[in-house]
């Protein structure tokens, strides 16, 4: 049977008439984990790759996009712009501020046009608003047509010897917001029964164990759904966490009722997102998966003869598919399996950050010095912060 960590008195310290010990406040963040990390894997993990303290129970964070580099053609341009000249090209409104004069540009055909090659290449002469000048970057060429609806991409810039370089396209940070959500979970134990050996272990550890894993699995419901709410209609504000799951739109897979191979690797495509490539680390993702996504993924990988490892880090067993130079690492969840089956979370840990506010405590004996039982609980105040949801994605049926 599994042994719960006992927490030792000192009597000399009682000063309270009618009291087992003096109130006793333990770090149990470490030990709680360590012991019940398969009860809450994203917690574990959180706790271990990317977390960080927070002074407030709101908390706000900059993040910044890279720049696109491409646009998208409003309207049809004829041939032409000639050595010296060029043709006005217009924009979707907003995009403009992406190009800079000097950069070289060539228009996409998109595929609803019928085509996906790439035209003349151009040189950006004039920008006003979203209406640019494009002149041929070679004068001895003419520029080929563009047609609306065309992708207009920046392939690298040019500029004339001993020319100023052009004013920098900045993006604009946006301002996100996050809350913490406090978590208690507090049990009792009459004191006749804190003094019988019942289920071969004191009664007091043995529902200490029960709130363990309560505790953990509460939070990590959070983490996962949580509805980010800031409440102050009572005395004192009250504030929940925002899930990672309902801070991810941008990749959503929705499969029905089987999920294809094609459909797969499609959505792991769309969530490897190549613009932010320059870090190093796009290529792989941690996927927190139901018990039956885990199967099904997992039989399109054996079929398909994928790479499939099984390793255990920080106390989770990790299931690691690689396709086409693209890994995922596979850890079940149990609240997903119980509460959201069919239903994945795909996750970058370095744009995701667990933020401690109060890190878990377990305070003992909370009870009033006359009450006739023992009363501990466990505390934890935490938030979850995550950065570009477009490096993250949600598979559900």
């Amino acid at each position: 049977m599994a042994t719960y960590p006992t927490v030792q008195y000192n009597t000399a310290l009682n000063t309270g008439s009618g009291s087992t010990g003096p109130r006793i406040n333990i770090d149990y963040r470490t030990q709680l984990i360590r012991q019940r990390e398969s009860a809450a894997p994203f917690l574990s993990l959180m706790l271990n790759i990317n977390s960080e303290g927070t002074k407030t129970h709101i908390f706000k964070t900059f993040q910044t996009r890279p720049n696109p580099k491409r646009g998208t053609i409003t309207g049809a341009v004829a041939q032409g712009g000639g050595a010296g000249l060029g043709v006005t090209v217009n924009v979707t409104a907003g995009q403009g501020s992406r190009f800079n004069i000097g950069d070289l540009v060539r228009g996409k055909t998109s595929q609803a046009n019928g085509g996906a090659g790439l035209g003349v290449e151009g040189l950006i002469t004039g920008i006003t608003t979203d209406a640019l000048t494009i002149a041929p970057n070679d004068p001895t060429l003419i520029m080929a047509a563009f047609n609306a609806g065309d992708d207009l991409q920046v392939w690298g810039n040019s500029y004339m010897q001993g020319s100023l370089s052009a004013n920098p396209a900045a993006t604009i940070p946006e301002l996100k917001t996050f809350y913490t959500g406090i978590f208690k979970q507090d049990y009792r134990v009459d004191k006749t029964l804190d003094n019988d050996r019942l289920y071969g272990a004191p009664e007091r550890d043995r529902v200490r164990g029960e709130k363990e894993i309560e505790h953990l699995v509460e939070i990590e419901k959070q983490l996962l759904n949580g509805t980010g709410v800031l409440d102050t209609t009572g005395a004192s504000p009250r504030t929940t966490i925002t899930g990672i799951i309902n801070q991810i739109s941008s990749n959503v897979l929705s499969y029905g009722g089987s999920m294809s191979s094609n459909a797969l690797f499609d959505f792991m495509t769309a969530v490897h997102a190549p613009k932010y490539a320059t870090d190093g680390k796009m290529s792989r993702r941690m996927v927190l998966c139901s018990a039956d996504i885990l199967s099904q993924i997992n039989k399109i990988a054996n079929s398909n003869q994928r790479t499939l490892d099984v390793t255990t880090v920080y106390g989770v067993d990790v299931s690691k598919l690689v396709w086409a130079g693209r890994t995922w690492d596979l850890i079940e969840d149990p609240v997903l399996s119980d509460f959201l089956p069919g239903w994945a979370v795909v996750f970058h840990p370095r744009y995701m950050k667990l933020r401690e506010f109060r890190p878990t405590r377990l305070e003992a004996n909370i009870q009033p010095n006359n009450a006739d039982y023992i009363e501990d609980q466990f505390l934890t105040e935490l938030g979850a912060e995550v950065m570009l949801e477009e490096l993250h994605g949600l598979i559900h049926p």
